[in-house]
């Protein structure tokens, strides 16, 4: 027995009902097409993303508008069941409804002026054209 509500799968429970008496319930109805992904929990899942020049940045396959203001900063969004919550540090900029309830895939940010500088390791070698 699945509950679903507003194309989130709510709750899934062993079914009480014998299968005989399954249509004397009233609004049940057989499953047309497969379940929706379970809501996540709040907070749960982090991704950082740089925030184009454009002050847009994109997570999901959704462009997420910030302003140009906030151009080059790296943001965190807190992906939660139905919206994103834009975090810069502790401070929330924005909160933006998500339009495509896929998995995240990509979490953290690849790029130039992304990742913090790594120590030198004793195994590094000099490139030969420097």
């Amino acid at each position: 027995m699945h509950a679903i509500a507003d194309d989130a799968l709510m709750g899934t429970w062993p079914c009480p009902v014998p299968a005989d008496r399954l249509g004397q319930i009233d609004g049940a109805r057989t499953a047309t097409s497969p379940l929706p992904p379970p809501p996540l929990p709040a907070g749960a899942i982090r991704a950082q993303r740089k925030v184009h020049a454009s002050g847009r940045f994109m997570i999901n396959g959704q462009f997420i508008k910030l302003g140009p203001r906030r151009a080059g900063k790296i943001v965190t969004a807190v992906i939660e069941d139905t919206h994103y919550r834009i975090l810069h540090g502790e401070n929330e900029l924005a909160v933006r409804p998500r339009k495509n309830r896929e998995p995240i895939t990509r979490l953290y940010v690849k790029g130039m002026g992304t990742q913090k500088d790594r120590q030198r390791s004793p195994d590094d070698n000099p490139s030969r054209k420097s």
